[in-house]
């Protein structure tokens, strides 16, 4: 009987080659049982079974119609690397001989042989595996495309193809990797990972999970890498246990992970506090109810909330936290709390400072001892990351007076009892003068300039600060200058000796940068060219680090972005730069009803529509208005700030407001035409033309001077002003930096026309500086003076004279009582009148009260006075005071108190003001 082997795709020698006969069959088969049960009783059957590959793959066909032996040599060489790559791919495949291939099968005949063939192959040939590939590589011009047939010998019915196509020859390495893939998912889905999926968790994410583990989908079957994993979901801290169940599929390994959740947290609570807040403590924790149970979470917030203690001078605090189970699922936490006695700096002792004393020393921290203060300013509070920068504020400030080799240690902290003492160790080292100063490199301009800005060379010691300040003081010159990338170097040549230091700064300016290309980006409602004025650099111009900056101040001016930045970009030629202008809009339309409160104008209520980015165009339209108990306000106001895209700003106003004053009601109707252009930097000249028509009512003529009855007669004002300002304030409300500085003139009458006829000079200077070592305060200096002339007409209406008093003025007087007192020569009765001259002075010193909460202090002394044509300094109004500011919902809040110095006889000793709603 004849082997059923003998198919056309077998080459001729080998038909019949199997099997001869019943005889060889016996003889063979006796043979390979005894090898075999010798084999058996050395390996486990199991390492055997998981050692042996499942799958035969054949050589493959090489089609092509040159260089066949070199392409050949090729191919099996990336056959074989694809087939070891990696443990799954090793325990999959086996390739079986080309030599002994080519034997066996055909490979001039049609390719790939058929099913009977290859399963009478496997049967005989390869009798432990369960599939066989047969593959072909086609090559066609400098591409080549692979098709793989896998067979199952269990199953006929069951036959895989698999083909890439227009693959590149010269990564058939690739290309055979690629497509042994897809044939590892079918043939080797026994060794990989099929699912994976957490089993019992009822609150925590499933994602959230698997986010944990390393193992995914697809991956081999790795026990120690799935332990591991199981390692990973514990340490998230939500399980009590978690175990690994795996189960084989037809698609591989589906491996389960089964959790038992903690319990939930149904409770927090805190006792045992007093000093803080429950709210504060609560800030630092994140154990919250509803939350899962996690010890490592609790014990955190435990060491947190000593932490705040500490931060606030309790360093005795113990905290401790129970864990009942009021129900058998859910749990309450307790954070018991024993506060302690608040621990102060009593006293910071310095060791080694001969030239400074600890007095000059102190200023320059940040951490100060306990003073009479503490309960406010928190001084004698230890704070730990402040304290040892205060260690670096002491070596700068040594460095800074010529102490280069000044160490400074870090702070020793002991505690006796309530109190801690703090000990720092200095070695001051020698102190060197200032030697010779000499510039080398690339010098532009004339040398003796460049000098000029190096300022320590005024200095007889050192400065580490001072010189770090010169340095960028020179890169500023020459960036400003076009070298974006100048760098000045310097080198300090110390005389230990003669305890003098050299100082050599070499400049390597580097090439001249153009602005090559200016890209905005970010503005969804704003019009390029409105972003694009604002910039004071071009493309195609030398760039200008200066005007890049006043850029960026004008841009974030414009108030209609909440983010702007400006990047320089680099480009392939190093003499050119890209610019980016990054903005994020923000809404700059707005309808607004509120209300507010003063002490001049009583209750009032506000409206007001308005859009300050009109059309994307830059351009403000508003509408408004006011009433109050003492006063109605209605304005329409437009303002282009680029006119034809010039730098000429044109807009308009037209109102109608009544006001009531002690002795009469001024009502004005009327209308302005303003103009504007930018002089010099951030210098405003804005010019303004206008015509009022002003009547005056319900009059007290008992007790009103005859010079505001005169009043009655000047009706119509045609006038022009003119105003120069300068705003460099750092920020509108909690100003810390900056000068704003402003002079008004108005003239009325003459040849313009009208009734008034007047000429009126007023101005205001205001200083913002820091206040010292503590963040956020500052003080304000403001100078305001003015004068008004009658023109050859004389007709000057009392409500263009200068009152003073109340919040904007002169705390601690009332609105518009500090006035001019005219004697009526007739009758000799008094009247109180505006003066023709007036000055006031503020001096202020502003600190935070509430950060958060945008809360400040104040405290204030203002002087001044109004006179009737001379000045007489001699005869100043004066107060002190305090007050509080608040940017509230409903707009700016301010509530002062001022105390008159020397008030005379009929003046209040001292004046509450509040406001709420208005500007500041």
């Amino acid at each position: 009987m004849k082997s059923l082997l003998c198919k056309q795709h077998l080459k001729p020698k080998h038909r019949n080659c199997f099997l001869q006969g019943n005889n060889a069959v016996l003889h063979s088969a006796f043979a390979f049982l005894i090898i075999l049960a010798t084999l058996l009783l050395a390996v486990p059957l199991s390492t055997l079974a998981a050692e042996k590959p499942n799958t035969l793959v054949l050589p493959f066909k090489i089609n092509t119609p040159t260089d066949r032996a070199r392409l050949t040599q090729t191919i099996d060489a990336a056959l074989t690397k694809a087939l070891e790559a990696g443990p799954a791919r090793m325990r999959t495949f086996r390739m079986f001989p080309r030599t002994e291939a080519e034997n066996i099968f055909d490979y001039t005949t049609a390719w790939p042989p058929s099913y009977e063939a290859i399963q009478q192959f496997g049967t005989e040939a390869a009798a432990d595996v369960s599939y066989v590939a047969v593959g072909s590589l086609t090559k066609l011009g400098d591409s080549i495309s692979l098709d793989i047939k896998v067979y199952d010998l269990l199953d006929p019915s069951s036959q895989t193809f698999y083909y890439l196509d227009g693959q590149e020859l010269e990564n058939v390495e690739g290309s055979m990797d690629k497509i042994f893939n897809d044939v590892l998912a079918y043939t080797g889905r026994s060794f990989l990972i099929a699912s994976i999926a957490p089993q019992g968790n009822a609150r925590i994410d499933s994602g959230a999970i698997l986010r944990s583990i390393s193992s995914r989908a697809g991956d081999i079957y790795e026990a120690e890498q799935l332990r591991n994993d199981m390692k990973n979901i514990f340490k998230m801290g939500y399980f009590d246990d978690v175990r690994l169940r795996v189960e084989d599929t037809e698609k591989g390994k589906a491996v389960i992970f089964e959790v038992k959740e903690k319990p939930v947290i149904g409770q927090v609570t805190i006792r045992g506090y007093d000093e803080l807040k429950e709210d504060d403590i609560r800030e630092v924790i994140s154990v919250i109810p509803n939350t899962i149970l996690n010890p490592q979470k609790i014990r955190e917030a435990a060491d947190n909330i000593k932490s705040l203690y500490k931060s606030k001078g309790f360093y005795n605090t113990e905290v401790t936290s129970e864990i009942t189970y009021p129900k058998a699922d859910q749990v309450k936490v307790e954070f018991a709390i024993q506060e302690g006695e608040k621990v102060f700096i009593k006293d910071i002792r310095f060791a080694g400072n001969e030239s400074f004393k600890d007095s000059e020393l102190l200023k320059v921290m940040g951490t100060k001892e306990k003073g009479l203060l503490s309960w406010f300013t928190d001084s004698g509070v230890l704070k730990r990351d402040i304290l040892e920068q205060d260690a670096s504020r002491i070596t700068s400030f040594y460095h800074h007076h010529g102490y280069i080799e000044a160490t400074v240690g870090m702070p020793e902290i002991t505690q006796d009892g309530e109190w801690l003492y703090v000990t720092i160790e200095i070695s001051e080292g020698n102190r060197y003068r200032v030697g010779n100063i000499e510039l080398t490199g690339d010098i532009i301009g004339v040398k003796e300039e460049l000098l000029y800005l190096v300022k320590i060379r005024d200095e007889e010691y050192l400065s580490r600060n001072l010189l770090r300040e010169d340095i960028l003081r020179l890169n500023d010159f020459y960036a400003e200058n076009g070298y974006a990338f100048a760098e000045a170097t310097p080198t300090v040549n110390t005389n230990r000796e003669e305890k003098i230091v050299d100082i050599a700064i070499d400049i390597n300016k580097g090439d001249l940068v153009y602005i090559n290309r200016i890209t905005i980006k970010g503005n969804t409602r704003t019009r390029d060219k409105v972003i694009r004025r604002e910039l004071l650099i071009r493309e195609k111009g030398v760039f200008d680090s200066k005007a890049l900056r006043l850029s960026h101040q004008r841009l974030i001016r414009l108030d209609f972005f909440e983010d702007v930045s400006i990047t320089p970009e680099p480009t392939p030629d190093k003499t050119k730069m890209d610019l980016v202008v990054e903005v994020k809009e923000k809404p700059t339309g707005a309808f607004s009803i509120g209300a507010g409160y003063s002490s001049v104008d009583a209750l009032m209520f506000m409206a007001e529509v308005s859009q300050n980015n009109f059309l994307g165009r830059g351009q403000r339209l508003a509408l408004s208005g006011s009433i109050s108990g003492t006063a109605a306000r209605y304005n329409l106001g437009f303002t282009e700030p680029h006119f034809y895209d010039s730098q000429l700003m044109l807009g308009f106003d037209l109102y109608n407001w009544e006001r009531e004053y002690d002795l009469y009601t001024r009502d004005s109707k009327g209308f302005s035409i303003r103009f504007g252009y930018p002089v010099w930097e951030l210098w405003n000249a804005s010019f303004s033309y206008g015509y009022d028509d002003t009547n005056l009512t319900d009059v007290d003529f008992d007790n009103v001077a005859p010079s505001i009855i005169q009043s009655l007669d000047i009706n119509t004002s045609s006038y022009v002003t003119f105003n120069l300002s300068r705003d460099t304030r750092n920020n509108l409300y909690a100003t810390t930096s900056g000068t704003y500085n402003l002079l008004h003139t108005k003239y009325a009458g003459g040849f313009l026309g009208g009734d008034s006829q007047f000429t009126k000079v007023d101005g205001a200077s205001s200083l913002f500086l820091p206040g010292f070592f503590i963040d956020e305060t500052a003080f304000h200096f403001r100078l305001s003076a003015g004068q008004v002339w009658e023109n050859e007409a004389g007709a000057l209406p009392d409500y263009e004279k200068f009152y003073l008093g109340g919040i904007n003025t002169i705390r601690g007087y009332k609105t518009r009582s500090i006035a001019v007192t005219y004697t009526d020569p007739d009758t000799g009765v008094e009247y109180e009148v505006g003066g023709k001259i007036m000055w006031f002075a503020n001096l202020e010193y502003h600190f935070p009260l509430v950060k958060a909460g945008g809360l400040r202090g104040l405290v204030f002394y203002d002087a001044g006075n109004v006179y009737e044509s001379e000045w007489d300094f001699n005869n100043i109004k004066q107060s002190v005071g305090a007050g509080l500011r608040w940017m509230s919902p409903m707009g700016p809040m301010r509530l002062e108190w001022g105390y008159v110095i020397d008030p005379e006889p009929d003046e209040d000793s001292s004046n509450w003001e509040f406001s709420m709603g208005g500007s500041f």
